[in-house]
């Protein structure tokens, strides 16, 4: 009788389950099919009815994102607090076996194309996690903020001095949180000139001559007319006038 949907499900999810933590704890090179199937308590044969290659098994393992993205992503998830929890440096170890991006970045690059485009989704989401409220998913603080959480807890696992290593953690988280505590910054739209428009010269119109009139020609008031008495009086005057002459001169 084949085995049923939900039993094949079941031994598929422990056997991805087992391969995620040796290659967080060993590395790729250092797992190999024979211990993921040791630990699950199958048969190596097993391995291939669920996988095709150890590859394809890394690759998926890396495309989980456990850690750092599955915090960020629970219901009521604050990233501040997701943030001081996961560089806390009593849980250390542990935050550095669950976490896939800050326990596998050299593997994975080494890896194959398809790994390492699964570790650059992740590390996208976290970024877009760490972003809530921002303009841009690619937000350039929330993007230091990633970097310096997982960078540190890989430097301070590696590193063999546990008070460099508290300090690591301890500045990464400071630098971090005050980069998400900052207000996005809007790029200020630069001002519009307004380009002044070209005085309008006034063409200045010609002045008109006014015609000087002719002067006006005082017409010569007509000699007053005398009345007839006066007519007939000068006309008596003048015979005595000539007689006078006359008798004058004799």
């Amino acid at each position: 009788m084949p085995p049923s949907a939900a039993h094949t499900a079941r031994v598929r999810a422990e056997i991805f389950g087992h391969a995620a933590r040796l290659f967080r704890l060993r590395g790729y090179t250092g797992t190999n099919i024979d211990d993921i199937m040791l630990a699950a308590g199958l048969t190596r044969g097993s391995f291939y009815a669920h996988f095709k290659s150890k590859e394809e098994l890394f690759a998926e393992v890396v495309r989980s994102g456990q850690g750092l993205l599955g915090r960020l992503r629970a219901a009521d998830a604050k990233v501040l607090a997701v943030l001081d929890a996961y560089l806390a440096k009593e849980d250390l170890v542990a935050t550095a076996q669950a976490c896939t991006l800050a326990a596998l970045p050299g593997d994975v690059a080494r890896a194959a194309l398809p790994a390492q485009l699964a570790y650059a989704n992740v590390l996208h989401a976290v970024i877009g996690e760490m972003a809530r409220g921002r303009r841009r998913k690619l937000d350039a603080d929330a993007t230091a903020a990633a970097i310096l959480a997982i960078g540190v807890v890989s430097l301070a696992r590696a590193c063999g001095d546990r008070r460099l290593s508290d300090w690591l953690l301890r500045c990464a988280g400071i630098a971090a949180k005050k980069l998400l505590k900052s207000a996005p910054k809007r790029r200020a739209k630069p001002a519009l000139k307004r380009q002044a428009k070209p005085a309008l010269k006034r063409q200045a119109k010609p002045a008109l001559k006014r015609r000087a009139k002719p002067p006006l020609k005082r017409r010569a008031s007509p000699s007053p007319k005398r009345s007839r008495s006066r007519r007939k009086a000068a006309g008596a005057r003048r015979p005595k006038r000539a007689a006078r002459s006359r008798g004058g001169r004799a």
